[in-house]
């Protein structure tokens, strides 16, 4: 679990740089949004966020090209980075832009997934569109989705930080 102190670093940061922030999850299912409101001042920098775990939403809200999905899968840097052109598109006004993909745990239906239980795809803009992925491996608990989904906010707050400060991000 991320640390209130460090949410509220992360809220802080982007307050004090006068920044804003836009989300669309998919993976962390509104995870990243809530961590970030879970301090008090979130709304300095939070204007929203759309959870798009189902690949309709992807595509109807965020305006996702259906063969994006349909040739790369809902998980992929594709479809996260065409995720985050369409959230800038709907919210052109948020400083940061960040949209988020990635695989949980395996299917418990016939969906196949093509990729590593871990793999997240991140893309993020701010003045320019930032692509990220890795694999997070969750510790040997009895809740490695949640695990994967925690260590996946920790992640994009790392990223977002980073990016906004210019570092070299890898």
């Amino acid at each position: 679990m991320i640390s209130v102190t460090r949410i509220a670093s992360f809220n802080n940061f982007l307050r004090d740089k006068g920044l804003t922030l836009i989300c669309a999850e998919s993976i962390t299912a509104g995870l990243l949004s809530s961590t970030i409101a879970s301090v008090s001042g979130a709304s300095a920098i939070l204007k929203g966020s759309i959870v798009t775990y189902d690949a309709t939403v992807k595509t109807k809200v965020l305006g996702v090209d259906a063969q994006i999905i349909t040739a790369y899968t809902a998980e992929s840097k594709e479809t996260t980075f065409a995720m985050c052109a369409g959230l800038r598109a709907l919210y052109p006004d948020a400083s940061i832009a960040v949209a988020v993909t990635g695989v949980a745990s395996l299917p418990t239906t016939d969906y196949v997934i093509d990729k590593e239980v871990g793999q997240i795809y991140v893309s993020i803009w701010y003045q320019a569109f930032h692509h990220f992925e890795t694999v997070i491996k969750p510790d040997k608990t009895d809740d490695q989705r949640n695990e994967i989904r925690e260590k996946t906010v920790a992640f994009i707050l790392d990223k977002i930080e980073a990016v906004v400060r210019g570092a070299k991000v890898v």
